[in-house]
């Protein structure tokens, strides 16, 4: 795994020169060459090369010279690492004449305050890394020529002979005592000076009188190199369910491939940007096909696939250490099989019928996991309580091609029932639709079962199947028709329908209500004034009876439930698109 980080930021080119990190740099102080204090200039997007003394910064004594935390120069909250900060500037200026004149500035008091004003002003915390330019030149771009030299001076007496094989590369080298850490998990229990992906800090984890890091021996260079692999990965990895799920290529993909990972991540969504996507779902058609994929259908596979590989690492922090909570690579073109799968399984027609859904990220799949309650907390802090155990049962089932957790299914069932209950959310004159996005999820939790535990058979479609044999599914379907008799005789005078009053017990014990709907449905048929509405009704619910039988089950199981949460789907959207066909023809 680390060589595998390591080789990521070597192709990448994240890994700088020896002496030099990428660094986030949060502000750069503008000064003349006069010494005077210009202004405060936002720092770039992307990373920088800075000059970065390793692990000697770690220490009380020493930090990194020119990039370096505001609170070091600009302040004596660590005297040691202050006067260290400007006997490096004295050394540079031989070389670097704008050294002096930062120098120059940082000795004058009055100058620091009127900049830690600015800083302030800015909302630049004392934590953040700071840079400073003078006449517009950022002084870490100058120091080539002395760098170098001024390290290897600090560096004299400290490295050791006795060289020891590196743990990443297999390069023998002098091995660090204590690793740099690595900033960014500070959202999901990271600590706010970093966290370190090697550490020994137990005497239990100790050995042959080894100290600290030296029980895995690694080299500087090699370490850095991780660092900064680890570094970006984690600025661009999503944060689900309280972990970075952190994933990268053996090889860079080309324009036509396709981060089928990046794409099933997408991002954590708020509730009201879950409301807003899902509306737009329901109300067009998105069919998505990727060339790369469907090539597994025509077996027009490049051959480059074959020798990509995709790496997946959920990482967290835990007092100060990074916390590896799974592990798995594989090669890119059985990824996109899996993926495909996944697609497919998840396919579904939109409430109007006319399309099929969205492929939905993991973000808004979760979403419809959360237990159906107001805590008061953010919906990612509900992520991180909630589904922590179930993300990663989750997210590996979809790439081994395996069933879904049974909670899958009961989350989503239950979110279900919640919105279907709503009065706020209910369509005056519209019968209600149970949420597409957990009906995806249920259809692919059905699907997944089917194939492992079945053999042949027929399988949950994406539209509405009158032949589907399950009894659940056909009282589904019923109670959709029910629904629809209701608002029909109803309209706009509906008010709380037999969907808010009977949905949840007519999806657990069905043979405790049908009968109760089945004499609302005819005092409802009665008020519809169309007799070729009538008729057609009448016709659907002869067809569906037919199908369920003589006995109408008394309790559903888990199973079973999903399939009337599909049955009534599948089947409000069939009638809905006949009827909107039927408009569109008498329009025409």
């Amino acid at each position: 795994m680390l060589y595998e980080l390591y080789e990521y930021a070597i192709k990448n080119h994240l890994a700088a020169r020896p002496g030099f990190k990428p660094k986030h740099v949060k502000a750069y102080v503008c000064l003349s060459v006069h010494g005077e204090f210009l202004c405060i200039d936002p720092g770039p997007e992307d990373t920088t090369i800075c000059p970065d003394m390793g692990s000697m910064a770690q220490g009380a004594t020493k930090c990194n010279v020119l990039v370096e935390k505001r609170l070091i120069p600009l302040s004596n909250e660590k005297p040691q690492k202050h006067s260290f900060y400007m006997e490096a500037l004295k050394e540079a200026a031989a070389k670097i004449p704008l050294a002096a004149v930062l120098g120059a500035v940082l000795a004058d008091q009055s100058k620091v305050e009127r900049i830690n004003q600015s800083l302030d002003e800015q909302k630049i915390k004392p934590g953040d890394i700071i840079g400073f330019k003078v006449d517009g030149i950022p002084l870490e771009t100058l120091v080539d020529d002395w760098w170098p030299e001024f390290l290897e001076k600090q560096n004299a007496g400290r490295k050791s002979d006795n060289k020891k094989r590196c743990f990443i590369t297999g390069k023998m080298e002098t091995p660090l005592s204590t690793v740099p850490k690595i900033a960014g998990l500070r959202a999901v229990g990271g600590h706010s000076s970093g966290d370190a992906i090697v550490c020994f800090d137990k005497d239990a984890f100790c050995s042959y009188g080894l100290k600290k890091a030296e029980n895995v021996s690694i080299g500087e260079d090699s370490i850095v190199a991780v660092n900064a692999a680890l570094t970006e990965l984690i600025q661009n990895a999503k944060n689900l369910a309280g972990a970075k799920w952190v994933h990268w290529y053996k090889e860079p993909l080309s324009s036509e491939e396709v981060d089928s990972l990046g794409e099933m991540f997408g991002g954590p969504v708020t509730e009201e940007e879950d409301e807003e996507d899902t509306a737009v779902s329901a109300a067009r058609a998105d069919v998505q096909a990727d060339r790369l994929i469907e090539s597994h259908r025509t077996g027009e596979q490049a051959s480059a696939l074959n020798d990509n590989i995709y790496y997946i690492m959920p990482i967290s922090g835990a007092g100060g250490r990074i916390m590896i909570r799974g592990w798995q690579q594989g090669s890119y073109e059985e990824l996109q099989k899996a993926m495909n799968t996944w697609w497919e399984d998840l396919a579904l027609c939109v409430p109007s019928g006319g399309g099929m859904l969205r492929r939905p990220p993991i973000g808004k799949i979760n979403y419809r996991l959360l237990k159906v309650q107001n805590s008061g907390k953010s919906v990612s802090d509900r992520m991180r309580d909630e589904l922590s155990g179930l993300e990663p049962r989750l997210i590996f089932a979809i790439l081994n091609q395996n069933p879904l957790p049974d909670a899958v299914a009961a989350r989503a069932l239950q979110y279900i029932r919640s919105k279907l209950l709503d009065k706020d959310n209910a369509d005056q004159g519209r019968e209600p639709i149970p949420d597409p996005v957990s009906c995806q999820i249920l259809k692919a939790w059905i699907i997944r079962k089917d194939r492992l535990y079945q053999q042949g058979g027929t399988t949950m479609q994406e539209t509405c199947n009158p032949d589907y044999p399950e009894v659940a599914y056909q009282c589904g379907r019923m109670m959709a028709v029910y629904a629809a008799i209701q608002t029909k005789a109803m309209g706009k005078n509906l008010g709380a329908g037999v969907i808010q009053r009977y949905y949840t017990s007519a999806s657990t014990t069905p043979a405790l209500v049908f009968g109760r709907l089945s004499q609302l449905c005819q005092h409802h048929l009665a008020k519809i004034d169309s007799r070729g509405t009538v008729v057609y009704y009448e016709n659907l619910l002869s067809e569906i009876s037919q199908k369920i039988g003589t006995e109408i089950p008394v309790t559903l199981n888990l199973r079973q439930q999903a399939e009337f949460s599909l049955g009534y789907y599948q089947q409000r959207a069939a009638m809905f698109q006949k009827n909107t066909d039927k408009t569109n023809k008498e329009e025409q």
